[in-house]
């Protein structure tokens, strides 16, 4: 008995080791994102009237950027879609404005976007390609549901997130 503890013990650390290596090299793969800031709505509710807002200052003009918003639903929201009112403000007015339609669900009523549990998360890109912010300047982001609820029920938490775009 005495023999298979220094045994068993090599075997738990050695798998100890594969999984933080594991964990590391899962962590280190991508690039850190410029900007990640996540909302989240008490009780799993969004008021029409509550508006996701991220203010952010690039601290480098020459670097291309992408931009997605990210929403986190629970299985049981009761619609298949998301309408969402985006405007990216700076100093002096209005920079972007558009509407968008978000299919959280196919025709099927299947849930699109990734996870297992009840928590369901939607990537969403903002524009159709990397973009470049003028350096000191500061950008505000707004978001906010374009549903005729008043309160949308299981929309959990609304995120944005600014990752480096590859540059050839």
């Amino acid at each position: 008995m005495a023999e298979n503890v220094p045994k068993s013990l090599k075997i738990v650390k050695k798998h100890l080791f594969l999984a933080v290596l594991g964990a590391w090299t899962m962590v280190s793969c991508g690039p850190a994102p410029i900007l990640d800031e996540l909302t989240t709505f008490e009780e799993h509710r969004w008021h029409m009237d509550s508006v996701v807002q991220v203010q952010w200052e690039p601290q480098d003009s020459g670097i291309p950027v992408f931009m997605s918003l990210y929403v986190r639903h629970l299985s049981d929201y009761p619609y298949n879609n998301l309408f969402l009112f985006r405007t990216i403000s700076t100093m002096e007015g209005v920079a972007y404005a558009d509407t968008v339609n978000v299919h959280l669900a196919n025709e099927l009523g299947h849930w699109n976007g990734s996870g297992m549990s009840d928590l369901k998360t939607m990537m969403v890109p903002v524009g159709n390609s990397a973009v470049r912010f003028k350096k000191g300047e500061r950008y505000t982001l707004r978001v906010q549901h374009g549903m005729r609820d008043t309160v949308l029920y299981g929309i959990q938490d609304v995120g944005v997130r600014l990752l480096q775009a590859d540059q050839p």
